[in-house]
């Protein structure tokens, strides 16, 4: 029993590559992508996440860097997942959930024991991936945030989220949508598991694509 909750449990958590467009010229922007193992975290500036949710500076009113995660809301939020909530996730469409995660000085250092790759973008791209991130987070009927209950760590929060988590759409399907959004060389639907998104992701920065390596 317990090999198998593993074994789905990858799945669940892991939450082609097209041509590569020209390296954008001049000023870029730039944001993290970390591989927790089963599933991956977009780290994006605290300060330019705000412009686009203020909603959140409730919350996150200083730290320099703020991780997301999308996925299963059920699974996501339990402490110990059951075999149950595991099977749901995987094979019905479900409630998805945003965990919001503040990182207080250079993400290098935070995630010094986790692959960590470094995404420059194109002013547009990057913004395009702020929009996506910001649509994402559900809202009541007045416009504000959905904060679901404390976080997995001391600072952090989960918030409801727009869209269903299924079997083919995953926290790391979500986070390569976000970089295909922002002008990333990827297709989002094959990225199921992290290590597909940071295959993925490597082989498009290593390619001198719009998404530039760090150096």
């Amino acid at each position: 029993m317990r090999i198998a909750l593993l074994a789905l449990s990858l799945m669940l958590f892991g939450c082609a590559t097209a041509p590569a467009p020209p390296a954008p010229a001049g000023e870029w922007r730039s944001v993290h992508v970390v591989n927790h193992g089963l599933h991956t975290g977009l780290v994006i500036a605290r300060a330019d996440l705000l412009e686009v949710l203020p909603g959140l500076a409730e919350t996150f009113d200083d730290g320099d860097f703020i991780e997301l995660g999308w996925g299963d809301e059920a699974f996501y939020r339990a402490a110990q997942p059951t075999l149950g909530q595991t099977l749901q996730a995987l094979f019905w469409p479900t409630a998805s959930a945003l965990h919001v995660i503040k990182i207080a000085g250079d993400p290098r250092r935070q995630f010094a024991g986790r692959e960590l790759i470094e995404v420059r973008l194109a002013e547009h791209g990057y913004r395009q991936l702020l929009g996506f991130v910001a649509a994402r987070f559900a809202r009541s009927a007045q416009g504000t945030l959905l904060v679901l209950g404390p976080g997995q760590y001391a600072e952090s929060r989960f918030y409801q989220a727009e869209g269903s988590y299924t079997l083919l759409y995953t926290c790391n399907t979500w986070v390569a949508e976000a970089l295909v959004r922002a002008g990333c060389p990827l297709t989002s639907a094959s990225a199921v598991t992290a290590g597909q998104v940071m295959a993925r992701l490597r082989r498009a920065t290593t390619a001198g694509a719009a998404c530039l390596a760090a150096p």
